[in-house]
């Protein structure tokens, strides 16, 4: 089931230092299908989605895409990977305003690997019992 993230939560897509996009992202799992809300002022702000070097570099001359409405929509395609956006603005990007969205496969259903049942957990029990037991006699009758 597709999700839909306002990026920045309630402070938007914004350079004013309120939000650190990075962590923002790092807290979710992004999957395909799923929507990313920029909210902004859009004469102040944009988005561009860029490659990894224009990210790194913060250089938005030349964009994948470019969205300048003020609330803009991106749904995420199935493709896995890093998507990156930052704001072409001058100064923005390197003010932090940039966004790295990693989409992942989506989990499946299956349940997490089962922990030891109480049997073999008793088993292992005994066993550490019975063999500090041993150690203990040999020690002991070595002196």
């Amino acid at each position: 089931m597709a999700t839909v993230y306002q990026v920045g939560d309630s402070a938007g897509w914004t350079s004013m230092g309120q939000v650190d996009y990075q962590d923002w992202a790092a807290s979710k799992n992004f999957h395909g299908g799923d929507t990313l809300v920029f909210n902004y002022d859009n004469q102040f702000h944009n988005v561009k989605q860029v490659t990894h070097q224009g990210f790194e570099s913060c250089n938005a001359t030349s964009p994948l895409a470019t969205y300048t409405n003020g609330s803009d929509t991106v749904t995420l395609g199935k493709q896995l990977g890093h998507f990156y956006f930052i704001c072409g603005y001058p100064g923005h990007c390197q003010a932090g305003q940039k966004i790295d969205i990693l989409v992942v496969p989506a989990t499946s259903n299956l349940s997490p690997a089962a922990s030891p049942s109480s049997a073999s957990s008793l088993y292992f029990s005994n066993l550490s019992w019975t063999l500090g037991v041993l150690g203990f006699c040999l020690l002991g009758f070595a002196y």
